[in-house]
């Protein structure tokens, strides 16, 4: 009973201890409502520290162009992700205009966009460290090669 007990115990920590792990660097938060009768409602919570781990089952080759494309900007990104997330909370950018509505805003340690025209609304949130984390590791697919 008190090995039972013990594995019990144990078991829970690891879950616990899993469940920190993944949820350290945040969750990434995506809903998508086409407003089409029949349209797709679908919403999406992710732990962030998903993402790297993903990236490894990428094919290097599927990333090399991005790779290339990024890396010049990696001191602006470098840059700006801390800088953002010492900022406060507030509008980084609002479009309006009769078709649509678009927001970008940092909220806590995420960027958070939000879309809104004729046809669909979107909400993506994302995490800034693990935003900066998973550029890092797109810049560095094709060095591998």
């Amino acid at each position: 009973m008190i090995l039972l007990a013990k594995v019990g115990v144990g078991v829970l920590g690891t879950v616990m201890v899993a469940g920190a792990a993944l949820s350290s660097q945040g969750f990434i938060a995506v809903r998508v409502h086409e407003k089409k009768a029949d349209g797709t409602h679908l919403r999406l919570i992710v732990p962030a520290a998903l993402v790297p781990a993903t990236l490894h089952f990428v094919p290097k080759d599927n990333l090399k162009d991005a790779a290339r494309d990024i890396r010049p900007y990696l001191p602006i990104i470098d840059a700006a992700i801390p800088a953002l997330e010492d900022c406060p909370d507030g509008v980084l950018v609002e479009v309006t205009d009769p078709q649509e509505h678009v927001l970008i805003q940092k909220s806590g340690g995420s960027v958070v966009i939000d879309v809104d025209d004729h046809g669909d609304m979107v909400h993506v949130s994302v995490p800034l460290r693990a935003a900066q984390s998973s550029i890092h590791q797109i810049a560095e697919a094709d060095e591998t090669m």
